[in-house]
């Protein structure tokens, strides 16, 4: 379940594009996983560096961890879809919730609608059998 809560005051205007809670197949941990699409609505915004923050809370709503663009991304003038990844290594974490707001650069003020996605641990994919038989005549 996605929430969306628009401001008509906001430069940048958000929503989830997706989402998604699952288990990597390459360690014992879980990544969340968001992709956000963004509209510039403030011209002055377009080809500014910007940056986006999302928090992720537990099921007991502590805050687990914060996560960002190290040196942030640029606004483009027609928007786009930004990716936030986060991995945890505690595997009891079946669920989480996620805040994402778009920020200036240094993360001092919001530039966006704030956007709250519930994430639920996905099953892990099914490994395939990779053996193969050769028949000889």
């Amino acid at each position: 379940m996605q929430l969306s809560f628009a401001q008509n005051n906001q430069a940048i205007s958000i929503t989830v594009a997706n989402s998604s809670y699952v288990p990597l197949t390459n360690t014992e941990a879980n990544q969340v996983r968001v992709h956000v699409k963004y509209t510039v609505e403030d011209k002055s915004i377009e080809n500014q560096k910007i940056n986006a923050v999302m928090k992720v809370y537990g099921p007991n709503g502590t805050l687990l961890r914060t996560t960002s663009f190290p040196g942030g991304f640029t606004a483009k003038n027609n928007g786009g879809v930004q990716g936030l990844k986060t991995t945890f290594n505690d595997k009891s974490l079946q669920s989480l919730l996620a805040n994402i707001t778009f920020t200036d650069l240094a993360k001092t003020k919001s530039l966006s609608n704030a956007i709250t996605v519930n994430l639920n641990l996905e099953e892990a994919p099914a490994k395939r059998n990779t053996s193969s038989t050769s028949i000889q005549n």
